[in-house]
């Protein structure tokens, strides 16, 4: 332990240790649990160098005051864009640049307003949050009450070390926030349901509801439930993140992150999982369409989304750049609305 920790000030509501969850379990009757968005976790990896499998920390919707202790600490701030301000121990307030990196010196507070647009923004510490494990995860589930459950004022979270020393750092903010349309397979109890339910349910608008937390989401939408005959009637099995199921008043619910094992509601639609992190992000009231692909195409995304994420590190650019560093200095306009000063005034 290196003695440093995070101070938990103030904190909304539903926010929490999260991490790459617990894979494996769900035969135990365990969900995977894990961030809901983890393309923001490896944002925050590569801008602090360091492995995508360490703790971070998950604000939905809401953030909050954390002060450093015991020494300085390297932040990244990633995910949904939030408002957020560093201030000093003297009282010195600065804007941080969100998607970015930073030192809290000890006694330092970082500062974190409302989500601007998605859902769920990410604190990566340099170092990790090095809170007890459980069955290999430090992830909390906020139903089950592992990992320690929702965050409250008042927290220490302990960090680990740290073997970096670079912030200042930046990565372009990601378009995921507000996608209007999601790739989605037909799922394993689509054939239950006519042609013309299923080219109605690929056609309709559906917006994500308040009625959603780690486990997941109504879709609201116009129209006349999604039924069909007997669709009720079978036997409870193994479910899937990112599965969409029809209840019993033909209503869909996306699952995420800490859904269920498994359920007897039949099941639609499954989100790819290129996509299910947009899915997550979307913001409460947005719209968007399903756009059904096959196997072929959805592992083709994946392909190419985890390549994208590969190469965060080698995207990552310093917030202030030295000019002597920039081979294309000459293509800047440096200089705007030069004057000669001899001018008669307007």
């Amino acid at each position: 332990m290196t003695g440093r920790y995070l101070e938990v000030l103030s904190v909304g509501p539903a926010a929490s240790i999260q991490d790459r969850g617990r894979p494996g379990y769900q035969r135990y009757g365990v969900s995977t649990g894990g961030a809901l968005d983890p393309i923001a976790v490896d944002e925050g990896a590569a801008l602090l160098g360091q492995d995508v499998g360490l703790a971070v920390i998950e604000l939905c919707m809401f953030g909050g005051s954390f002060k450093a202790n015991g020494g300085p600490l390297r932040i990244a701030l990633t995910g949904a864009p939030m408002t957020s301000v560093q201030i000093t121990t003297s009282g010195e307030r600065s804007p941080v640049t969100w998607c970015s990196s930073l030192s809290l010196a000890p006694g330092e507070i970082l500062e974190i307003g409302a989500v601007k647009n998605g859902f769920a923004g990410y604190i990566s510490i340099g170092g990790g949050i090095v809170t007890p494990p459980e069955l290999g995860s430090r992830a909390a589930h906020l139903r089950a009450g592992l990992g320690g459950g929702a965050l409250t004022a008042g927290a220490h979270l302990p960090v680990g070390d740290d073997a970096g020393d670079t912030t200042g750092m930046l990565l372009p903010v990601s378009d995921r926030f507000a996608k209007k349309e999601i790739r989605a397979l037909w799922g394993s109890h689509a054939y239950l349901y006519p042609e013309a339910e299923r080219e109605r349910f690929a056609a309709t608008d559906f917006k994500l509801s308040a009625k959603r937390d780690r486990m997941g989401t109504r879709l609201d939408f116009e129209g006349p439930p999604f039924q069909t005959e007997g669709a009720l009637s079978g036997l409870s099995d193994a479910v899937s993140i990112g599965d969409v199921q029809l209840t019993g008043d033909g209503l869909p619910i996306a699952l995420l992150a800490d859904c269920q094992p498994t359920g007897g509601y039949p099941r639609i639609a499954t989100v790819t999982t290129a996509d299910l992190p947009a899915l997550a992000q979307l913001s409460t009231g947005s719209g968007f369409r399903f756009i059904m692909v096959d196997e072929e195409t959805a592992v083709e995304a994946l392909r190419r989304e985890m390549s994208t994420r590969e190469a965060f590190r080698g995207a990552i650019r310093p917030l202030l750049r030295d000019p002597r560093e920039i081979t294309d200095l000459l293509s800047y306009n440096l200089i705007d609305g030069v004057v000669s000063g001899a001018e008669e005034p307007q």
